[in-house]
């Protein structure tokens, strides 16, 4: 998998729940960028899928909705996602965790 990046990831733990087809699922952020985010969860989710990562980011009043495309997903339980669209707010968010 290759490391060039566009957007620099940072170390974030937040519980989400990753809503698919077939429900909603919990869930772990490990990292996350303004590009997307590595998840820890049990989903049945495969490449290509759409799902919406529910996630409560700092300094943001209400829980997020984010759409997203799973990239690729690994042993069953971790998934590797890329953020389809983000409003200000969230990449304003998601900025700021460089600080911390």
């Amino acid at each position: 998998m290759s490391q060039n990046r566009q957007h620099a990831r940072f170390d974030f733990v937040a519980d989400v729940e990753v809503e698919t087809e077939t429900g909603t699922h919990p869930g772990t952020t490990v990292n996350i960028s303004q590009g997307g985010a590595l998840l820890q969860t049990t989903a049945p989710c495969g490449f290509g899928e759409k799902l919406t990562l529910h996630i409560d980011l700092p300094g943001v009043k209400d829980t997020c909705q984010i759409p997203c495309i799973v990239r690729w997903s690994k042993d069953g339980d971790s998934l590797g996602v890329q953020f389809e669209t983000l409003r200000a707010i969230e990449v304003w968010a998601i900025n700021r965790l460089k600080r911390v």
